[in-house]
């Protein structure tokens, strides 16, 4: 099945892009400074958001931060409407409470519009507040939303849906798909790896095509991920992706033997890069991507769609609270 490419619209002029986006920024971070205003909503149904809910509105209050809203949401399936009312009354600075899945099932109401989004990282891997340098502990977290300053990062969209951190076909997938929200929040991280070991027993590799701007491949894999952020499942995966790059990295581990897929997660998990002769890199704008036969894939942690895809980069779609000391975010 083939699929067009996504359009990707040209650059404004640099120069003029850079002092409209400043200006956007800094007149958004202002009326939050002043306005000392934001809109609560946490997963109580992810790891720590159930526990934190009640601490976080207190921190919050404390630090002078007055709460139009608060919503301690136990349906996930709920989050986006809520959040989408919430920015329809007026709402600005929008604080959301869960892991990556949470984000990626709001961050479409976000994309391309004046409403900033605070993270409070709770879920499980917390993916992308680690891309962020979002700290993981609550206190910390709730600093950044009162002293951060507002940035513009890429989202990643497959075909129509927006992604913060990564898209994947393969193995993630399949943990995705096969994972017990009860083992997920008992056991964190262990319980991934608990699942990948029984996924992986099963697992086969795929081929898969990539057509992009530049050029196409066809080559055996055994995953393929869709990079924004730099971290999947907590660890550190794709160095070279970045969230202010304009681009995606797509990663693809080459090859037929399950014990590649070991090799590169045993890699990744003691912080060592993986072998060059089982990884092959595409960084591009826009690509569709099929393979033979047909595979689930995951976006931010979440089983969503199957192949084929569209995959391609929203430039300076989301506006967000990113520590200030963090000066590669723009």
């Amino acid at each position: 099945m083939s699929m067009d490419l996504p359009h990707v619209p040209s650059d404004e002029p640099v120069a003029a892009r850079q002092v409209q986006g400043a200006s956007r920024k800094a007149a958004l971070e202002e009326r939050i400074r002043a306005e000392h205003r934001a809109t609560l909503v946490v997963n109580t149904a992810s790891r720590r958001g159930r526990r934190s809910y009640a601490t976080a509105k207190h921190m919050l209050c404390k630090r002078g931060i007055v709460l139009d809203a608060a919503y301690p949401v136990r349906d996930p399936a709920r989050l986006p409407k809520i959040v989408e009312e919430a920015i329809a009354q007026g709402a600005r600075f929008v604080v959301v409470g869960g892991g990556d899945g949470t984000i990626s099932a709001v961050v479409d109401h976000f994309a391309h519009r004046d409403v900033v989004l605070g993270l409070l990282p709770l879920g499980t891997a917390n993916s992308f507040a680690r891309t962020l340098g979002i700290p993981l502990s609550l206190d910390a977290a709730v600093d950044v939303l009162v002293d951060g300053r507002v940035v513009d990062t890429d989202l990643g969209k497959i075909n129509d849906d927006y992604f913060a951190n990564a898209a994947a076909i393969g193995l993630p997938a399949s943990i995705a798909r096969n994972m017990p929200g009860a083992l997920k929040r008992s056991l964190g991280r262990v319980g991934y790896l608990l699942v990948a070991v029984v996924r992986l027993c099963r697992h086969r590799p795929f081929r898969c095509r990539i057509v992009h701007e530049h050029d196409a491949l066809s080559i055996d894999s055994l995953e393929v991920r869709i990079a924004n952020g730099r971290y999947q499942g907590g660890v550190l995966v794709a160095r070279n992706a970045s969230v202010e790059s304009r681009d995606l990295v797509i990663q693809i581990v080459k090859g037929i033997s399950r014990w590649t897929i070991v090799g590169f997660w045993a890699r990744a998990l003691v912080g060592i890069a993986p072998r060059a002769d089982t990884l092959q890199i595409v960084r591009c704008a826009q690509a569709t991507i099929d393979t033979e036969p047909a595979q689930y894939v995951s976006i931010d942690g979440e089983a969503a769609t199957r192949t084929p895809i569209r995959a391609s980069v929203a430039r300076e779609a989301l506006l967000l609270m990113a520590p200030r000391e963090r000066s590669d975010l723009q």
